[in-house]
């Protein structure tokens, strides 16, 4: 697209270049400058980790021409650089009109929250495909697009988005899950989308007292950004107000629109929480192969999303038989008698849930596997310590994406509130602790690994690393 019709809805103030600029052909909307080049154009954004136009140098020696920022760029006389209070703010638009609006061809659901959102997105993308749908999706951790899961490692800005968007269409995607963290929306990530449906997991705290919001109401107000949007249709869970700009709201979860009734866990195997699920008069029984009863709030979200994509209610519970349990307490294997679980577990809260979910289903030991993340997160460290040896019969203490921190530095933090030190053991080696978890299972016990266990590196001393805790964990076991 033309630099003038890209521009066009815009008045952005033009600092220097000569008007030749408006005929530049224009391909891409970028803001890391190793992105840049002869047909991009280049936004100034500022991140915690960097300031982009410090940057503008580097995307001018790549061969871009065609730069917005929030001042002036001391660049060539040949770069045409404009100026406007907010970058990042336009970013959405500017992505959206370069690749032609791809959103427009597509039905797009929005969904956030504290928790459970990768979990949700997860079960509505097995539910939909299941389903012979073509869908698409977005976690914090990957994009989904067919038989191809590209990882991601940073949170999306809203031009990366808008190139996913854009892939999606190219595969004529009928549907697209899209997650939205707290700081995505603060960046203005779901600018340029028409959404047909939003959905909120759940609201918490817990993102203030990290540390990341000044208060409740700013973490609050940071989440709830995504129904400002307006949609069609809006998914809340029971008890849940959120002011949002929706035309219809439907609620989930217990004693909701979309209602769970009766959750309970069902000694088979694999392991299953059995509810029924009900909406607009009609009943199905479920059997859901995850643990825990975060699982059937989960199931009632993800059933939102399927019941908003035209699927039945007994199309959605029969695809609940098969569906994966990513993220959540998914059962690996059974073996001898004992089981593992993996989790993502990073708060000493989240930890109680999964351990006091795993306790009811567990006549033997409970034990844990897990770590902490080096350079940060401090304060987590010691009230995960503390629940792992509140919750579970004993704890392996290991690393978790330790980077520059030693690792016996970050091993003192966790035992710093455990008194009893028969309970636990600290090994620096996570490959040592995994085969050491899992040589030591017995009939009836269950071990719980969590952390870093869905991905396939670990971070050590600025270097991402191959390793999975599956792999590693599925080769103990066929050794013993």
């Amino acid at each position: 697209m033309r630099a003038d019709k890209l521009f066009e809805p815009f008045s952005f103030e033009r600092n220097r270049g000569a008007l030749s600029s408006y005929d530049l052909n224009v391909t891409d909307v970028v803001s890391a400058p190793e992105d840049a080049g002869a047909n991009t154009l280049y936004v100034c954004l500022k991140t915690p980790v960097r300031d982009g136009h410090s940057s503008a140098a580097a995307a001018y020696a790549r061969g871009c021409r065609l730069f917005l920022a929030q001042r002036g760029l001391g660049l060539p006389e040949d770069a045409a650089v404009y100026i406007t209070e907010d970058p990042e703010a336009y970013l959405g638009d500017l992505a959206a009109r370069c690749f032609g609006y791809p959103a427009r061809s597509m039905t797009v659901f929005g969904i956030t929250g504290t928790h459970g959102k990768s979990s949700v997105i997860r079960l509505a993308l097995d539910l939909l495909s299941g389903a012979g749908k073509s869908v698409a999706a977005l976690t914090t951790d990957a994009f989904f697009l067919g038989d191809v899961v590209t990882p991601i490692k940073t949170a999306p800005t809203a031009a990366d988005i808008q190139r996913m968007l854009r892939a999606a269409r190219r595969k004529k995607v009928e549907f697209v899950l899209l997650e939205f963290s707290a700081y995505m929306l603060a960046h203005h990530s779901e600018k340029a989308i028409p959404f047909a449906a939003l959905l909120c997991t759940s609201l918490s705290s817990r993102a203030s007292v990290r540390g990341l919001y000044r208060d409740t109401e700013a973490y609050r107000a940071a989440t709830q950004k995504l129904f400002d949007a307006g949609a069609p249709l809006g998914f809340l869970p029971a008890g849940l107000s959120v002011p949002c700009a929706v035309k219809r709201c439907v609620t989930f979860g217990d004693k909701g629109d979309i209602g769970v009734e009766n959750p309970y866990l069902v000694q088979i195997e694999p392991p299953c929480t059995a509810f029924s699920l009900t909406f607009d008069g009609q009943r199905e029984t479920v059997f859901y192969p995850c643990v825990g009863l975060h699982a059937a709030q989960n199931a009632a979200a993800a059933t939102a999303l399927a019941l908003a994509a035209g699927m039945s209610l007994g199309e959605i519970a029969e695809g609940f038989f098969t569906a994966s349990t990513p993220y959540r307490l998914e059962c690996v294997c059974e073996v001898g008698g004992a089981r593992i679980f993996l989790d993502n577990a990073f708060e000493a809260e989240d930890l109680t849930y999964a351990l006091s979910s795993l306790r009811r289903i567990t006549p033997g030991r409970l034990s844990v596997v897990l770590g902490s993340v080096g350079g940060r997160a401090f304060a987590r460290r010691a009230p995960l310590g503390k629940a792992a040896v509140t919750g579970a019969d004993f704890a392996y203490f290991t690393a978790d994406d330790p980077d520059s921190e030693p690792v016996p530095r970050i091993l003192r933090d966790m035992v710093a509130d455990v008194a009893d030190t028969g309970r636990f053991l600290a090994l620096p080696s996570r490959y040592a602790a995994l085969c050491r978890a899992a040589e030591e299972l017995r009939a009836g016990d269950t071990l719980l690994v969590l952390g870093k266990a869905y991905d396939e590196t670990q971070l050590i001393s600025g270097v991402s690393e191959l390793f999975s805790d599956k792999e590693v964990l599925l080769d103990a076991v066929r050794r013993r």
